[in-house]
Formats: structure tokens, C-alpha cells, sequence
């Protein structure tokens, strides 16, 4: 069985085209996708379309939760109120404006998280979501070595990660949520970040997805796919989604600033 799993489109078809072409090759017998379809990219109705034509099993990611009018997660509603607040009353704003209706009904009936079951014991299944089995926003950072090499400190120490994964029985748990491929390991979980179609954060500016593969355990790949950036990057220029030309920057250099 191989499953691939791509995240974090965010609104560029022209990465989102090359990375189904790609996985298209591969044969999987699956693909699913992992969350943040819309926001901060030039084209997100038709990024929602081409899934929906595909028929792309999907789980809803904190950005589709902005645009999709879905019922808060947590309990904390201050808190939920300032995740949403920096540039994104505008983004969202214009986002919506390029969508229609199907498109944001489809939004609405995406899952929080979706399973796959190799054998009958749910110790050797796929958990599929966008950041963590708990909610759409708090991240799993990478592996402590990496979190110094790229952060310059320990963002999350492992012992951090157990209120995230309490409860959860699972061989393998895929996300996107932070743009950088990496795989952490839990107790007897296996982390797999298979990293975003657009917007990386690892210095790399290709399209990234995850190929997984199941025999008598599973195997985790990180694929990349070169995609036309200055292709993308004119369509921002066209466009103009809010903070196009940041956008633009980021995808040339494969960093935000």
C-alpha cells in the first residue's frame, strides 16, 4: 500500500498541477491531503476546484477554518481570536471574494482527520491532519537537533509533545501545518511532516509532498517537484492577493522575510 500526502497549498495551482502530476506517476493507491488549501495565494478557487474535480480525500487545516466560518476548536476564545488577527481579516477578505459557493460548502465538509488501516490493529494505522491529532493550530516542531540548527533554540523539547499526542493510537501521524520536511519519533510514534506544496521554510523552494508505504511497517519518503515559481510569482503580480509582493519574495527565496 502506498499513500501520498501533500499539505499546505495555499493557493498556487501552479505548484498544486505539478505535485498531482508527480504523485500521479508514482501509482499510489491513495492520495489524501493534509490541510490550508486557500489563504495567502493568488488563485484558491481554483486550487479548491482541481481537489474537488480529483476527488482528493482531504482534512480541513487552520487556514480553511478562517474562511469556512467552522465553530472554534478550543475554548480559549481570546486566544483563538488573536491567531486570527495579524493580516488575516484581509486575506481572508479577498480570499473569499475569489470563491463561490460550492467551493466554500466543500470547505465545510472536510474532517478534522482521517485514518488509513493497514491491518486490523489500529497500532499500525495512518493518522492523517493538519498539525497535531489535538487541534488545526499548534505545531510539532522537528526533531530537537533541528529545531537548534534552524531555530537557534528548542522551540518544543520532546517532553512538550505529550499533551499532543495523548490518547492516540496510531503507527504513523501525517501533517503539514510547519512548511519543513522532517520525521520525529514519540514512544512508539512516527511523526511524519510532509511539508507544504508552497511557502517552504526550509531554504528549498520546491514543492514538497509525502509518499508513505506500508509493508509489515511503514516507510516515509519526502518528495520534492521544481515547479515554474516566476509563473506563480506573475500571477501574483496580476492578482494582487494581499502582501503579494512578500509572497513573491518567499517563494523565489524559499524564506519569509
Amino acid at each position: 500500500m502506498r499513500i501520498a500526502i501533500f499539505s499546505d497549498v495555499h493557493g498556487n495551482l501552479t505548484a498544486l498541477e505539478a505535485v498531482l502530476e508527480h504523485i500521479k506517476r508514482q501509482g499510489p493507491d491513495l492520495i489524501l491531503f493534509a490541510g490550508d488549501l486557500c489563504v495567502f495565494g493568488a488563485r484558491p478557487g481554483a486550487c479548491v476546484q482541481r481537489l474537488r474535480e480529483e476527488g482528493i480525500a482531504s482534512v480541513f487545516g487552520n487556514t480553511d477554518s478562517w474562511i469556512s466560518n467552522r465553530p472554534l476548536l478550543s475554548d480559549n476564545i481570546v486566544t483563538e481570536k488573536r491567531s486570527r488577527s495579524h493580516n488575516i481579516d484581509t486575506a481572508v477578505g479577498w480570499t473569499l471574494a475569489q470563491m463561490d459557493e460550492m467551493d466554500l460548502a466543500w470547505l465545510r465538509t472536510l474532517p478534522f482527520h482521517r485514518r488509513v488501516s493497514p491491518t486490523p490493529h489500529p497500532k499500525d494505522d495512518l493518522l492523517i491532519v493538519h498539525a497535531n491529532p489535538q487541534d488545526v493550530d499548534q505545531p510539532i516542531h522537528p526533531p530537537v537537533p533541528l529545531q537548534e540548527e534552524l531555530y537557534g533554540e528548542v522551540k518544543q523539547p520532546d517532553e512538550d509533545l505529550r499533551p499532543l499526542l495523548r490518547d492516540v493510537i496510531a503507527g504513523v501521524i501525517a501533517f503539514g501545518h510547519v512548511h519543513i520536511p522532517n520525521i520525529r519519533r514519540s514512544r512508539d510514534l512516527t511523526l511524519a511532516n510532509i511539508s507544504s506544496v508552497n511557502l517552504p521554510l526550509d531554504g528549498d523552494n520546491r514543492a514538497k509532498y509525502g509518499l508513505l508505504t506500508w509493508d509489515h511497517g511503514w516507510t516515509v519518503e519526502h518528495k520534492r517537484v521544481d515547479y515554474d515559481v516566476d509563473q506563480e510569482v506573475d500571477h501574483l503580480k496580476r492578482l494582487k492577493p494581499p502582501n503579494w509582493q512578500k509572497l513573491g519574495r518567499h517563494l523565489q527565496h524559499a524564506s519569509p522575510r
